[in-house]
């Protein structure tokens, strides 16, 4: 099983070097809600700033947030639209040079910050950010979200899933799992712990190259087990479940 997230290495170390939110004094909040539907699709791509995901039961969807920058000309220069309709929302930041440079490295010092509160079957199409860290609760549509320098957590999860991130941990808990269900949860530098039903059935392909793999389910193997590799069949197998890393170790809970 490859780990295509090593592709973005060069992104990772040329991005490390960009302050946190939480040390900007110039702020700005904002606030924007509209009608959507039950399975409306949300994309949002940002650099730096948490993202934090949340349902409820209404076919609306609600978008905070806060813009934050070093200083008050930098907070103007931050570029984010919000596109809304009933069946989709699409978020993006862009973060342009600051005025007199040309060169890398010279990106305005400014984050966004978001919490989405959407439907509970809503799609989470692209959910992905640079330098920070990504939370999403109760979703029951598909979810696809990735980061580079962050963490990735997960709770109450119920459709297919692709969970990414570069330099942090994964952690994802799922509440159902139904036949045909896809989930892919990888990270390169992190740990990866996987929560399931005690009840699950799935097909596993699990692997690290520098960590341990624990298993909390009763699995019929594919093939030799190794401490790095582990794959074969889960109850009655009706999903597929696949697991990676290369520095830190694998834990698939049953619960």
């Amino acid at each position: 099983m490859k780990l295509r997230l090593l592709a973005f290495a060069f992104l990772a170390f040329s991005t490390a070097a960009l302050t946190r939110a939480d040390n900007y004094d110039s702020k700005e909040t904002f606030t924007r809600t509209g009608a959507f539907d039950a399975n409306g699709r949300v994309s949002l791509e940002n650099v730096n700033g948490d993202v934090d995901i949340v349902t409820w039961d209404k076919n609306e969807i609600l978008i905070e947030g806060e813009k934050s920058a070093k200083t008050d000309e930098e907070l103007k220069l931050i570029d984010l639209k919000i596109d809304l309709s009933p069946s989709q929302a699409t978020i993006k930041v862009r973060l342009p040079k600051r005025p007199g440079t040309f060169f890398g490295g010279n990106t305005i010092r400014a984050a966004v910050r978001f919490k989405l509160t959407v439907p509970v079957t809503a799609v989470l199409n692209k959910i992905s950010t640079v330098n920070s860290s990504i939370a999403i609760a109760g979703v029951r549509g598909t979810v696809s979200a990735s980061t580079v320098n962050g963490s990735l957590r997960t709770t109450g999860l119920g459709g297919d899933a692709r969970l990414e991130t570069v330099n942090g941990p994964v952690k994802a808990s799922f509440d159902t799992l139904a036949t045909g269900q896809k989930i892919s949860c990888r990270t390169v530098n992190g740990q990866a712990v996987v929560a399931m039903p005690k009840d699950a059935g799935f097909e596993l392909e699990a692997s690290t190259v520098n960590g341990g793999i624990d298993c909390d389910f009763s699995l019929t193997l594919a093939g030799k087990h190794h401490d790095h590799q582990l794959s074969g069949k889960i109850g009655d197998g009706r999903a597929s479940v696949e697991i990676g890393t290369v520095n830190g170790g694998i834990h698939l809970e049953a619960r």
